[in-house]
This record gives structure tokens, sequence and C-alpha cells, in this order.
């Protein structure tokens, strides 16, 4: 692990997946601390964020197949960088850098080389995710991050306050929650534009951004809170209100995860990017204290 801090704020990163291990201001947790049960907390979800259906996906004409690692659906979930060994290129105390190389492969067409910087200030947390194509043809990308939000120690999401400026989402299927269509907010009582108490709704759902460098604010009655936001790379978001089967935990946090492209993107094309041999595409994502 590695620690950071500066003024109020403290966080940690894990080198296995270079993923956010935990983020404090004043010694409140902001997001979900990761733990050894794997839910993906903090995780870095690239070369493709989400699902993809089977695993499978052409590109190019070349069919690939992604290691099937949500087993119960079929489907592959957040592609292939979470569960590798990063490595520290940089520690300043305030600021972390770390680097991983992923090769062509079944299940990617190219070689990519990747960075992710952490970097604290009285304004929060800045996490950016650098990617390079350096391999010699084109694939397409995608990318996110995983962060489970807290608004207070103990409070259920049931009682905090999610905003979140969006009009529409995708619908999904209830046994794969592979999507099966662009719908209106309203039609399943999914409208947080101005703010509203999540109650007792299960979402697991991709929602459109109506306003992509707008702030997702998810906050507890008391009023404190923690609010996410990224830059205009991130069309999508996904929401997840965390139910982990009624368990230990559950719904305790919200996982708030802006994407650059939709739900089994690789095989709808929708907001694909492709990186060209030798091009590079970067994202960042905020992250503070209410």
């Amino acid at each position: 692990m590695i620690a950071i801090s500066s003024g109020s704020y403290t966080a940690t990163i894990d080198t296995h997946g270079g993923a956010l291990a935990s983020l404090a201001y004043e010694g409140r947790d902001l997001v979900e601390q990761r733990g050894a049960a794997h839910t993906f907390t903090g995780d870095l979800l690239a070369p493709w964020p989400n699902r993809i259906r089977d695993g499978k996906y052409s590109w190019n004409g070349v069919d690939y197949q992604a290691p099937l690692n949500e087993v119960e659906r079929n489907n592959n979930l957040h592609a292939l960088v979470f569960d590798k060994e990063w490595t520290v290129k940089e520690n300043t105390g305030d600021s972390a850098t770390l680097t991983l190389t992923i090769h062509a492969s079944a299940a990617y067409a190219t070689d990519l080389e990747f960075s992710v910087v952490y970097s604290l200030s009285g304004a929060g947390l800045h996490w950016q995710i650098n990617a390079k194509n350096i391999g010699s043809v084109s694939a397409p990308y995608g990318v996110s991050v995983h962060p489970y939000l807290l608004a207070e120690a103990g409070v259920k999401n049931d009682a905090c306050t999610l905003t979140l400026k969006s009009s529409k989402y995708m619908s999904v299927d209830a046994k794969r929650l592979l999507p099966t269509g662009v719908k209106n907010v309203e039609e399943a009582n999914f409208d947080f534009r101005n703010g509203r108490v999540i109650g007792d709704q299960f979402i697991d759902h991709a929602f459109i951004l109506d306003d992509r460098t707008a702030r997702i604010e998810l906050r507890a009655p008391s009023g404190k809170g923690t609010w996410l936001s990224s830059d205009e790379n991130a069309k999508w978001c996904q929401i997840h209100t965390a139910d982990r089967d009624g368990g230990p935990g559950s719904r305790m946090q919200l996982a708030v995860e802006p994407m650059t492209c939709a739900v089994d993107a690789f095989n709808s094309k929708e907001d694909v990017i492709e990186l060209a041999p030798g091009a590079s595409h970067s994202m960042w994502w905020k992250i503070g204290s209410l």
C-alpha cells in the first residue's frame, strides 16, 4: 500500500490493481475501504468498463474472447487490469504514479501502456488514467473507475440523497444485467436531477449524463456527504446501490462509475474509442467532501 496526504485529506493506493484503497477527509471515510472480498472497490476499469456479453466481441474482423469472471451471468466484467500488479513510478507524499503494460492476447488486440496518477490537494482527490497503444494495430478502448462513495458512517443509501444530472438511462434484463434499450428516467423512477432520497430502490444501471462535468453528490440526512466529478469524456455513469444480496454491509455505500462508453459497448460499438498505434487517451475523476 502507498499512503499520500494533503491537508485534511488522506488516501492509500493498492499496487495490486493500482486501485484506490481508501480516501478520507478529517478522518471520515469518503469511499468504502478496499477489503478482502472483491467487489471491485476502488478498481481501475480498462480497457473497457462494465459487462461484455459472453466475454465475446469482434474488432476489425477479428473475434476476441475475454475471461468470464462474472460466472453466474456468463459475462466479462470490468476487463483486464484490476487484477494485475502495478509498478510504483513515483511517490511525492501528496501524489503517486503507478504504471502497467498489458500485451495483446485472446482478449484484446494490442499492447497498452498505462499510467495512473493519484494526487491530493485541499480540493480533494484528482485521479487520472493515461493509456497509450504501443502495439502495431488499432484497438477499441473504454475506461472508468469503481469507487463506492460513502455519505456518512453507518448511514444506508436508503436515507441518502443522490444528485445525478441525467434524463436517460440504459435498461437491462434482470438476469444478466445486459442492455435492452435507452429509456427516460421517469419510467423507472430514476429521476435524481434535482436531488432525491434513494429509498429502497435497487439500482445497477448506466445513466447518460446531461452535463458530463457536473458533480454527482451523495448526501446523508446530517448534510455530510461525498461528491464526484469527471471530465468531458464521461458520457455515461454506472450507479449501483451495493445490495450484496442483503448481506453484511449491504446498501451502506454507492458505486459511482463515470464511463466513456456504455454496457456491452464493445459489441454495440456505441461510444467506443478507437486507439490507433501510437495514440493515447487520458481521463480524470475528482472526489471530495461535502
